[in-house]
């Protein structure tokens, strides 16, 4: 005996169980399957029949959209006409008929999907276009979903996911900016900041630009993993890469504060890489809680001190350059360097140490004696900042050949890619859907 496996989409009525319409979606032989591909529906024929399910019911969904009564004088309805429009689904792109109606007073509802809702694009594909363009690049991005749909979809082009990327990063910026952001937090003793810069190759004359990170969190949602590493679930990361003095990212910079909970009593300790950039986003909070402490992280530090060829018979007054600085004690590290520059002649090597006495200089009153802090428990060096860093700047848009970036493209694209690393992106999510979607008439 020869059998087969039938699929019937039916719309019918709930009270009573008759069937209005029915439709059959696949009629198939059931066929031993020799190989495991023919085992079960291929790829290709799981799209193929999500596409009729979808078609199926949207065709008969998008009729209760069809006000019999119109909602501004509440006079009946005429039909105006069926206008054909895209809509385009997670996995799948339909045509769908929608009936225009009207009124005399004027009023006639809308005659797209986009009409209607704001977008023909499903929130499930846009959100997915997002986080996809914040991982990768937007041609990479295109190639993944095409895959898989199963089919190359215009939707899903390399421009579409810019424009999707631009849409949620304007989005999020919008909502992370606002000054109702994170209002409801638990108030919190004390805070905790990192903030730093990378550069991003740039589109034009300009061989670079800078965009500034910052991650805020509670010290108690520090979660050791051994002695070089810890983790931090619990936080708010903002970046910004616009050039606008630092506006953007001083409003992001404060809702990520409140967000973790800054009152007027909270106590906030800053560390930074000593750039005038890093110093004016911390000085920005000043006021707006009980007290800020600036620290010149020791990581920055330990850096401005590699790749320097000290010579043998030098490198003990070297250390002891370093020893005054670990102790908080920066006027006592010039003096040394001064020292250490006399008794030097190679003038590459002088170079260097100029640039670090200046380092030290400029940076003086973020100097602290990390000794102390380190016995005390106390921060003292954001590493977990340039980690930051790393996943959100460096691993999407730099080191990369051929790309080069606009101020506005690297913004929205940090945007995505820091409510992710903040854990947020659910609850982001769904105050960016809120914005971008409306209901139905």
């Amino acid at each position: 005996m020869q059998t087969g496996i039938r699929f019937i989409a039916q719309c019918y009525d709930i009270a009573t169980g008759e069937t209005i319409e029915e439709s059959i979606l696949r009629d198939d032989k059931l066929l031993k399957a020799d190989t495991l591909k023919e085992l079960g529906y291929l790829h290709i024929e799981q799209i193929d029949f999500l596409q009729k399910i979808q078609d199926f019911k949207i065709d008969r969904q998008i009729i209760l959209n069809c006000l019999p009564i119109c909602p501004t004088c509440k006079s009946k309805t005429k039909k105006a006409g069926l206008f054909k429009s895209k809509f385009h689904a997670v996995l799948t792109d339909h045509s769908v008929m929608v009936q225009r109606t009207s009124c005399k007073c004027g009023w006639s509802s809308a005659s797209s999907i986009e009409g209607i809702y704001g977008s023909s694009m499903h929130p499930d594909l846009l959100e997915k276009q997002a986080l996809q363009g914040g991982k990768e690049s937007y041609e990479k991005s295109s190639k993944s979903l095409d895959a898989e749909s199963a089919c190359k979809r215009a939707i899903n082009s390399h421009s579409q996911i810019y424009k999707s990327v631009k849409c949620v990063g304007e989005s999020l910026e919008a909502i992370k900016s606002s000054a109702k952001y994170g209002k409801m937090a638990k108030p919190a003793s004390i805070l905790i900041v990192n903030i730093d810069g990378g550069h991003i190759k740039a589109k034009g004359d300009d061989r670079s630009f800078k965009a500034m990170v910052a991650t805020v969190h509670r010290p108690e949602n520090v979660v050791y993993i051994n002695k070089n590493h810890n983790a931090i679930p619990l936080k708010i990361t903002v970046a910004s890469a616009k050039d606008d003095q630092q506006k953007t990212m001083m409003a992001l910079f404060e809702s990520a504060c409140r967000a973790q909970g800054m009152t007027a009593s909270t106590a906030v300790t800053c560390l930074a890489d000593g750039t005038e950039n890093c110093w004016s986003i911390a000085h920005s909070i000043a006021g707006k809680c009980k007290e800020t402490t600036f620290v010149l992280d020791w990581f920055h530090i330990s850096m401005k001190f590699t790749n320097i060829a000290i010579p043998d018979e030098n490198a003990a007054l070297y250390v002891k350059v370093k020893w005054h600085l670990w102790h908080g004690k920066p006027e006592t590290a010039i003096i040394r360097l001064e020292q250490l520059k006399s008794l030097i002649n190679d003038v590459s090597v002088v170079g260097k140490l100029n640039k670090l006495s200046t380092y030290i200089s400029n940076n003086k009153e973020g100097i602290v004696n990390y000794g102390v802090r380190k016995r005390l428990g106390l921060n003292y060096t954001s590493n977990l900042a340039e980690s930051t860093v790393n996943t959100l700047i460096n691993d999407r848009q730099k080191g990369k050949k051929k790309m080069l970036w606009s101020r506005d493209g690297a913004h929205n694209v940090l945007q995505i890619r820091s409510s992710d690393f903040s854990n947020t992106w659910d609850d982001d999510w769904k105050k960016v859907e809120s914005i971008l979607y409306r209901k139905a008439a």
